[in-house]
């Protein structure tokens, strides 16, 4: 009758560890106040209310303005300008000239009134006797600053500086999203260590009641009581500690979730983390091609490359003689003063400059050429840098497909193992410690897998964070 119970023992101690929690996950489905949450879902919370995703939307908003700013180098520009003098009582002038300047993307169109009045006004200054002139003209660089200027270099640079800061907010989003994952699994992995450590518990309290029954028969000596005993004890300080573990991981997640108002969530214990889910990976070859084009370092170093290329053109321009030719048609009234012909009421200047050595101009030049030179040598180093980290992180993640699948079958040769020492026990020819023994290897390897799964997990967010773009889900 011992032996009976003995045997019934070992054999509920086989289905409580060989199902991998499978009546644990059926109890988890019908309980009503247990809920999971899966790595979208937090996912999916931390880009709307994590301070870090936050600070990534305001990134976008600044590249979003560098472009306004650029545009705006381009804005019309009212002005009005009014003089006067008057000495000894006497009215020298009144002069007065209000207008509108359009920036052109080279030069600028300028419209305007000019009236100008008084005793003693220079003769050029006249406007029809006091009566005032309309007028309508043009302002254009000939030479330098024709071909590229500093409005059409800041409306380009904006453009660039926006992709650097769309490549800095993938960076940093990328980054939380690696964080944010190497937590969760960790937590994956703490609340399997702290179930099987509690299952691992129970069991030996179950045991120790059957070897208790047993000692008082005669069945069993009572050095197996004391064997027993030490299981329970071994067995509960391995559940404080993965206890602990798991509320360490908890707090750990915690420090991601906020509520839409700014406040800190906590992860309750009743929510459980999702089942580890395996997809087809890209090729490494597919993830380097990919990574050369979108990882955010290289994007960025594009940027900046378009951003001396624009230092260069003006740079170039600078080497070039500078002359600026304006153009003004002058009419009386809006309505009567266009009757004549361009060539008759005008006003026409030109300025020219031009340094004679050039040395400053020529020193940036040269300076932009050595910095685009280095920028491009960083580039190479960059891909090259990703490159290898791809293959390194790629290797990582097959070491763990393979070293998972070594342990699954591990813990099914350990659970064969204890079937074939509860047979033993059962005819007799086992002990307590035996059995102890072989039950605590299998919760150890079950314990190693969800740490192999939980590691292949994150292998995989670290090999996407290398490429450079947003993690495949494990």
């Amino acid at each position: 009758m011992n032996r009976i119970f003995s045997y019934l023992l070992c054999i509920l101690s086989l289905s409580l560890i060989s199902n991998n929690f499978a009546q644990d996950i059926e109890e988890i489905k019908a309980d009503s106040t247990v809920k999971k949450l899966t790595l979208d879902e937090l996912y999916q919370m931390i880009m709307v209310y994590h301070p870090v995703a936050q600070q990534a939307e305001l990134l976008s908003e600044q590249g979003q303005m560098q472009i306004r700013l650029g545009k705006g180098y381009f804005d019309p520009k009212l002005e009005s300008k009014y003089d006067q003098k008057v000495f000894k009582n006497n009215e020298y002038y009144q002069k007065w000239n209000s207008y509108a300047k359009i920036p052109l993307w080279a030069g600028n169109i300028n419209v305007g009134y000019e009236r100008n009045d008084g005793y003693k006004l220079n003769p050029e200054n006249d406007t029809d006797g006091g009566n005032g002139l309309m007028y309508i003209g043009l302002e254009l660089p000939v030479l330098k600053g024709l071909l590229m200027d500093e409005r059409r270099a800041a409306v380009k640079k904006s453009h660039a500086m926006q992709k650097l800061a769309e490549a800095d907010q993938i960076k940093l989003i990328n980054k939380l999203i690696l964080q944010i994952a190497k937590d969760y699994w960790e937590w994956y992995y703490t609340y399997h260590q702290y179930r099987l450590a509690l299952e691992g518990y129970e069991l030996a309290q179950f045991r120790m009641e059957s070897v208790d029954e047993r000692i008082r028969q005669g069945d069993l000596a009572t050095v197996d009581g004391v064997e027993a005993k030490i299981t329970i004890q071994q067995r509960e300080i391995n559940l404080r500690m993965a206890q602990m573990d798991l509320q360490k991981a908890r707090l750990v997640l915690s420090n991601h979730m906020w509520t839409d108002d700014g406040k800190p969530l906590e992860l309750l214990p009743e929510i459980l983390p999702e089942e580890l889910k395996v997809e087809v990976l890209p090729s490494v070859e597919q993830l380097i091609v990919d990574a050369n084009i979108a990882h955010p370092d290289i994007v960025g170093l594009q940027a900046k490359n378009a951003v001396l290329a624009i230092d260069q053109r003006m740079a170039k321009e600078s080497v070039k003689p500078e002359l600026n030719l304006k153009y003004n048609y002058l009419g009386t009234t809006p309505v009567s003063g266009w009757e004549y012909g361009l060539g008759e009421n005008y006003k026409f200047g030109a300025t020219f400059s031009m340094p004679l050595f050039l040395r400053k101009e020529r020193a940036k030049l040269q300076m932009t050429k050595l910095k685009i030179q280095d920028n491009e040598l960083s580039m190479i180093m960059k891909k090259r840098e990703i490159s290898n980290n791809i293959r390194r992180a790629f290797i990582a993640v097959e070491n763990y497909v393979e070293l998972t699948d070594m342990q699954q079958e591990m813990s099914v040769n350990y659970q064969i193992l204890l079937q074939g020492e509860a047979d033993k026990f059962e005819a007799g020819e086992s002990t307590v410690f035996y059995m102890n023994v072989r039950e605590g290897k299998l919760l150890e390897a079950e314990t190693k897998l969800f740490k192999m799964k939980a590691e292949y997990a994150k292998s995989v967010a670290e090999l996407n964070w290398t490429a450079g773009v947003p993690p495949v889900r494990p």
